[in-house]
């Protein structure tokens, strides 16, 4: 009886164990890389101008890289439609008090892109319809 409860479980963990090594290699990434000539927020924070890799999951969860590959941000992100492809990666700052906010990620060649989750202030939505939020697209270096 304890043999056959040990087999059940080892074949149980090792199946598990098998599982999630799967979905890891199934994961996709799309990555965006980016000289961005300005300071930025992303989130609650701000970001110095620099060279930084926007990297976004399947699971929609966009991780903001620097240089060296360290994770500095992370943000969930939702699928929204554009006109046409992009001929390249964009990304899309909206500009409000003299500060940029990154607000899209596009991948090169892809109609849908992601829209960064943020909370709502009521400010930003009363200036948005005042028309005092500007919009720049920055296309990112092959």
């Amino acid at each position: 009886m304890k043999n056959r409860v040990g087999l059940v479980l080892a074949s149980l963990l090792l199946g598990v164990l098998t599982l999630g090594s799967t979905a890891r290699a199934q994961r996709t990434e799309r990555i965006v890389k980016a000289d961005i000539p300005f300071d930025f927020v992303l989130g609650n924070e701000i970001f110095p101008a620099g060279r930084y890799s926007v990297v976004i999951t399947s699971s929609g969860l966009l991780e903001l890289h620097d240089s060296a590959g360290r994770v500095l941000a992370n943000l969930l992100t939702h699928s929204v439609q554009g006109k046409a492809d992009p001929d390249r990666p964009r990304l899309r700052f909206d500009s409000e008090g003299g500060q940029h906010i990154l607000t899209q990620v596009w991948q090169q060649g892809d109609e849908t892109g992601q829209q960064i989750l943020r909370a709502k202030s009521p400010g930003l939505a009363v200036r948005k319809r005042s028309g005092r939020v500007q919009t720049a697209e920055m296309g990112s270096p092959r």
